[in-house]
C-alpha cells in the first residue's frame, strides 16, 4: 500500500469517527426525552366524609314511676311483645341484678380457664402476645373515649392474665373461688324482688336505650330531600345519651338503614346502584353497602355531591352514633401506573368486526397509549385503563406486546403525537 492510499484511508477513517461523534452528540442533545418507568401499583377510590345515620326509629315511652333496668343491649334484636326493660321501685334492685350478672360472667370465665383442654392449647408465649395486644387496645380505647370497648377489652385482659397463671401453675385451680362466688350469688338472689312493671316492644325490632331528638327529623321519608347544610348541622349526642320526657329509648324497625353525607366527586365516579364497602374508624367495622342516590349538593363547590347509601348490617356499634367519620372503600385496582402527561391519542388502523356483514374491517380509530423509549427507538404502545386519578391512570397488565408492560420507559415529555421530537 503506497503512502497516498494510506493517507486516503486514514482520512476516511477520521471522517467516519467524526460523523459518529457528531451523531452521538446530536442524539444526546436533541433526544431530550423525560421518561418514567412503568411500575406496578394498587389503587382505589377511598373517600372520607361525615356520615349521618338515618333509620326508621320510634321512641318508646313509659309514663309510670320507678327506675328503669334494660333487658337488652343496644342494637339487640327483640320480637314483638318481648321485654325491653323492667321497672323497679329503686336502684337497689338494679344493682343486685347487675352484680349477679357480673358473678355469672366471672364463674363462666373461671370454668373456661380450668377446662382440661386449656392448658394444652394456650401456651405462655401465645398468651403473652394476647396480653400485650390487650394492653395496647385498652390504651387506644381510653384515648378514643370508647368506654364500652374499653370495658370489654379489660374483661379479655383478665381472662388472659388468669389463664397465664393457670397454665404456668401459679394457680392450681379455681374451685375455692368459684364456690365463694356461688355463695355470694345465692345471698344476692335472696334479696331479689319482682319488677313492678315491664316495658315490651310493640313489634319485631332492634332496641336502643336512648333518644337524641332526631328520630322524627332523620327518617326515610326525608332522606332524599336533605340539603348539604342540614346534613352538616347534625351533631352526635351519643356521649350524653339523654332521653326526653317520658321516653326510655327507641326501637329501630327493620334491619335496613341509610347513611347520608356530602362528598367531593369531581369525576362523577360514584353512581346510583354502585356496590361499595364502608369502613367505620370508630369501631373498626367494614360492611358491604350500595349507593342509593347521588345528586348535586348545590353548594358553592361544584364538585360536592350528596350521597345516600343503603346498609343492612345492624349491631351495637351502628347505633352508638348519629354522625361519625366514615370511609368509602371502593374495589382495589391493580395494574401499571401511567402518568397522565405520558398519554396520547393516536390514529391507528384497528380491526373491527362488522356484525351486519360478519366480516372484519380495518378502520382508522383514535386509540390511547404511551410512547416507550427502547434504546434509540420510540415505540407507541396501547393502554387498557381500569382506574384514573388526578395525576395518573392504572392500566391493566396484559401479556400482548402491543400493550404497555411493567418497567417500560414511558416518555412523559419530549415527543409529539406522531412520535416525532418536540
Amino acid at each position: 500500500m503506497n503512502t497516498r492510499t494510506a493517507k486516503l484511508l486514514l482520512a476516511i477513517l477520521v471522517l467516519f469517527l467524526m460523523l459518529t461523534v457528531i451523531n452521538v452528540v446530536v442524539h444526546i442533545f436533541k433526544n431530550d426525552y423525560v421518561t418514567e418507568t412503568a411500575v406496578a401499583v394498587s389503587a382505589s377510590n377511598a373517600v372520607s366524609f361525615k356520615g349521618v345515620y338515618i333509620r326508621d326509629e320510634q321512641p318508646i315511652e313509659y309514663k309510670g314511676k320507678g327506675v328503669i333496668s334494660y333487658a337488652v343491649d343496644d342494637g339487640g334484636r327483640l320480637s314483638a311483645g318481648e321485654i325491653a326493660a323492667y321497672v323497679y321501685n329503686d336502684e337497689k334492685q338494679i344493682n343486685i341484678n347487675e352484680k349477679i350478672a357480673e358473678i355469672d360472667a366471672e364463674i363462666a370465665v373461671l370454668n373456661k380457664i380450668q377446662n382440661p383442654g386449656t392448658q394444652e392449647v394456650d401456651q405462655p408465649a401465645y398468651l403473652a402476645g394476647l396480653i400485650e395486644d390487650a394492653y395496647k387496645n385498652i390504651i387506644a380505647y381510653k384515648e378514643a373515649g370508647d368506654l364500652e370497648k374499653l370495658r370489654s377489652e379489660k374483661e379479655e385482659l383478665v381472662i388472659y392474665l388468669s389463664t397465664m397463671q393457670y397454665v404456668t401453675q401459679e394457680i392450681l385451680n379455681f374451685s375455692d373461688k368459684i364456690a365463694s362466688l356461688k355463695t355470694e350469688r345465692h345471698n344476692l338472689e335472696s334479696q331479689q324482688v319482682d319488677p313492678i312493671d315491664t316495658i315490651p316492644v310493640p313489634n319485631s325490632s332492634y332496641f336502643v336505650s336512648y333518644t337524641d331528638g332526631y328520630e322524627n327529623i332523620l327518617n326515610f321519608s326525608k332522606a332524599e330531600t336533605l340539603t348539604a347544610s342540614e346534613i352538616r348541622s347534625v351533631t352526635d349526642y351519643n356521649s350524653e345519651k339523654y332521653n326526653n320526657g317520658s321516653s326510655i329509648g327507641k326501637i329501630i324497625n327493620g334491619y335496613a338503614w341509610k347513611i347520608a353525607g356530602v362528598i367531593e366527586d369531581p369525576r362523577d365516579y360514584f353512581k346510583d346502584g354502585k356496590k361499595i364497602k364502608l369502613y367505620f374508624p370508630s369501631s373498626g367495622n367494614t360492611i358491604d353497602a350500595v349507593i342509593e342516590k347521588v345528586r348535586p349538593a348545590e353548594t358553592d363547590n361544584q364538585n360536592e355531591k350528596i350521597i345516600l347509601i343503603d346498609c343492612t348490617d345492624m349491631s351495637y356499634d351502628f347505633v352508638q352514633h348519629r354522625v361519625e367519620t366514615i370511609e368509602i372503600q371502593d374495589e382495589e385496582y391493580k395494574g401499571i401506573r401511567i402518568p397522565r402527561e405520558a398519554i396520547f391519542v393516536k390514529e391507528m388502523d384497528i380491526e373491527k368486526h362488522n356484525p351486519e356483514t360478519n366480516t372484519t374491517e380495518t378502520v382508522k380509530t383514535g386509540v390511547r397509549g404511551v410512547y416507550i423509549k427502547q434504546g434509540e427507538k420510540v415505540t407507541f404502545k396501547l393502554i387498557d385503563e381500569i382506574f384514573q386519578d388526578e395525576d395518573y391512570i392504572v392500566s391493566r397488565v396484559r401479556p400482548e406486546s402491543k400493550y404497555v408492560q411493567l418497567y417500560d420507559d414511558t416518555i412523559v415529555s419530549g415527543v409529539s403525537v406522531g412520535g416525532e421530537l418536540e
